[in-house]
């Protein structure tokens, strides 16, 4: 489910360019400064970077991490896992023993937790460390960061390294910073989107979902009411599509879901849902653009992309050039995928940031929302 996988699943973030004059030099220097190092005896977990063709290669040797404009590499954890049955057994005959020392007696609720603590310890100096790692590519071109995993535990650990090696703190991509970032706002716009969102408020990934519900919900008015059709410039388009399932919910409730497959039948169930005051909360998101065709899924926080689907590369036997050739192929599919989710969200921010969103856009969706669609629908 990493990054290069075939049905690939990571998060994105913003990184702002470090203060350096030799970013290459920079980036060889701390990489390397944060490899991963081996855990030692009793430490239970270990993390550090390692190559992103060899994930027990800490050395970047021929800095392997360097593909273009790309800075790729793995975020590898070792960690000792201990069975909590395992830690249940040891800890079973441990109090045995305590009771068998002090007439029959149970140890007291302290010491039966230094007894549980000792047990776990003395079983994890037995236990070899488990690696495991998640793909990281570093655009440093365009200023943002793909992490292969959507796990909060991996990636605390990861940010905590990347910080603490490159000096720099990436910013998570959600619904306001994707905006804030990536899109290029008129300054009133951005002035109504901060004011909208407070960016800076440790709350802002709840507190701005409902940017998350709306945009699902209007690229579903997009689909139909466009005809699948949309324009990323003068000269270029893509066909849009709904993909094999959404799921509608309240975004003042989020307990009563309605999943639907994008067939005739499930689509009613679907706008019934949204005549009850449900939006698109997840969506599986199709694109053709050419001859290439892409798949995804989008939530309402708009950060991760999972399960994205990309044209299917054409491997072969091959030297590590053709390696290196590939990494940059699956690249350029993903930063085509970019491209049409920064047209789609910038023309979405467009219509919401303006008067237009209550005056056109809103009512043109209710009415679609009703079963109609507006002749000349703003979308």
């Amino acid at each position: 489910m990493g990054i290069r996988s075939a049905s690939s699943t990571f998060a994105r973030f913003y990184v702002p360019e470090p203060s350096t004059e030799d970013f290459w030099g920079f980036v060889d220097e701390r990489i390397r400064a944060g490899a991963f190092k081996e855990c030692e005896e009793g430490q239970e977990l270990s993390t550090g970077f390692s190559s992103w063709d060899d994930l027990f290669d800490n050395g970047f040797s021929g800095a392997s991490y360097h593909k273009g404009s790309y800075v790729a590499f793995q975020f590898r954890m070792d960690q000792r896992r201990v069975p909590a049955i395992l830690v249940k057994q040891h800890l079973r005959r441990e109090v045995e023993k305590y009771k068998a020392d002090h007439e029959g007696h149970l140890p007291p609720r302290s010491e039966k937790q230094q007894i549980k603590e000792n047990v776990q310890a003395w079983l994890a100096s037995r236990t070899l460390p488990l690696p495991s790692a998640c793909e990281v590519v570093w655009n440093s071109d365009e200023n943002w960061l793909l992490f292969g995993s959507t796990s909060n535990k991996a990636m605390e650990s990861f940010l905590e390294l990347f910080e603490k090696s490159f000096h720099v703190s990436p910013q998570p991509l959600y619904h306001v910073h994707w905006a804030l970032h990536t899109i290029p706002l008129e300054g009133r716009r951005k002035d109504h989107l901060v004011s909208l969102v407070n960016p800076q408020s440790i709350h802002a990934l709840d507190e701005g979902r409902f940017l998350g519900y709306e945009f699902l919900t209007w690229l579903w008015y997009l689909v139909e009411a466009s005809g699948g059709g949309f324009g990323l410039d003068e000269n270029r388009s893509v066909e849009i599509d709904l993909g094999e399932r959404l799921t509608l919910t309240r975004p003042d409730d989020g307990k009563e879901r309605v999943i639907c497959k994008t067939q005739a039948q499930s689509l009613h169930e679907a706008r019934t849902a949204l005549k009850q005051g449900k939006l698109v909360e997840d969506l599986q998101y199709f694109f053709k653009w050419g001859e290439e065709e892409y798949s995804f899924n989008l939530d309402t926080s708009l950060w991760p992309l999972k399960g994205l689907k990309t044209p299917k590369q054409a491997r072969k036997e091959a030297d590590e050039e053709d390696e290196d050739g590939l990494f940059l192929e699956k690249m350029y599919f993903l930063e085509k995928v970019f491209e049409c989710l920064n047209a789609l969200y910038g023309r979405f921010l467009t219509h919401r940031l303006s008067p237009r969103w209550d005056s056109d856009v809103l009512p043109a969706m209710k009415e679609w929302m009703g079963g109609e669609v507006t002749a000349n629908a703003p979308f």
